[in-house]
């Protein structure tokens, strides 16, 4: 019996070394493989991926190369992708709701700022201060996206949200699938992006969930004593903006070919609300080391998160993220 464990334990011993060794072949044979790809595959647009859409509350899935072609030196490709919000229908309603409760509390905010600023009364400057703070502060807990992608297939997801509220529905965007086509280039590490892709969402995945109601954050009282100073805005950025904005759209209505476009010309609101916004997007522009960055930003923003809307109340909650975020 001793004999015949060994002669077994000598046999295994052996069989995992064959093993090993074919396996180290098989992965020197990819890595070799890999190395001379003529052409990006699905793992190299996921790696990329992944990067683009790196939030701790956010998963990226189901990412597939579906066509692609030489363009020179580097390579076209069409793919899709999965990005789901961790946690579900219910982290979802809840992340919406108090992001969309928080983005409707920062324009009054802002306006009682610039009240208080005219009026040169400390106290209110500092309590619409403190409070804008506060909203600010709890929206970075809320929703601690830095990448561009990612904070922008959210918006599209938190306006499909913010419709379902209004329609009375009880069913919260869960998941984005979305179709991208992008150049990629080969550098020693592998296949790349030379661009940001285009994006383009084919369907928003929803799921039965009860949206909560969330409280305005609260501010130290202020007392009522008006002292006059002179005051630097808060940033200075948008509400210095939005307080020199037209009231007519950035554009001319003669020439509104989208359904959104004319929406917002068919809106005295809206018309304000585009005015404001182009006007603190210029004031960005011009205060940023990375004028390029903010225009990508801002095609992005108005391709795919404006320019889906179907509703006045979606382009609203639009201008008003795109306000927020310009500040």
């Amino acid at each position: 019996m001793a004999t015949a464990d060994f002669n077994l334990g000598t046999t295994c011993r052996s069989t995992a070394r064959k093993s090993l060794g074919l396996w180290i072949a098989m992965l020197a044979t990819t890595v070799a493989l890999a190395g001379c790809s003529s052409q990006p595959e699905t793992a190299d647009i996921q790696k990329d991926l992944t990067e683009a859409y790196a939030c701790p509350i956010l998963e990226l899935s189901e990412v597939k190369k579906v066509d692609g072609a030489a363009n020179g030196k580097s390579y076209d490709v069409t793919f899709t992708h999965t990005m789901s919000i961790k946690g579900g229908a219910e982290a979802a309603a809840k992340l919406f709701a108090e992001w969309s409760h928080l983005a409707g509390q920062q324009l009054p905010a802002k306006m009682a700022l610039e009240q208080a600023q005219a009026t040169g009364n400390v106290a209110a400057i500092t309590q619409a201060e403190q409070q804008l703070n506060a909203m600010d502060a709890r929206l970075v807990q809320i929703m601690p996206c830095e990448t561009l992608e990612a904070v922008t297939r959210l918006q599209v997801m938190r306006a499909k949200a913010d419709e379902a509220v209004k329609a009375g529905q009880n069913a919260a965007p869960v998941s984005i699938k979305v179709r991208g086509t992008g150049r990629m280039g080969k550098a020693e590490s592998g296949w790349h992006f030379t661009g940001m892709p285009a994006f383009n969402t084919v369907e928003i995945v929803t799921a039965p969930a009860t949206y909560p109601r969330f409280a305005v954050p609260a501010a130290p009282a202020a007392t009522t004593n008006p002292v006059p100073m002179e005051v630097s805005g808060r940033s200075g950025m948008a509400s210095s903006a939005e307080a020199i904005a037209p009231t007519g759209p950035s554009f001319d209505c003669a020439k509104a070919s989208t359904s959104v476009e004319k929406m917002i010309c068919s809106s005295p609101e809206l018309a304000a609300a585009d005015a404001r916004t182009v006007a603190a997007y210029k004031a960005a522009l011009s205060a940023s080391s990375n004028p390029e960055g903010i225009k990508q930003h801002q095609a992005q923003w108005r391709r795919a998160v404006r320019d889906v809307c179907t509703t006045p109340e979606c382009v609203t909650t639009a201008y008003q993220q795109r306000l927020a975020e310009l500040k």
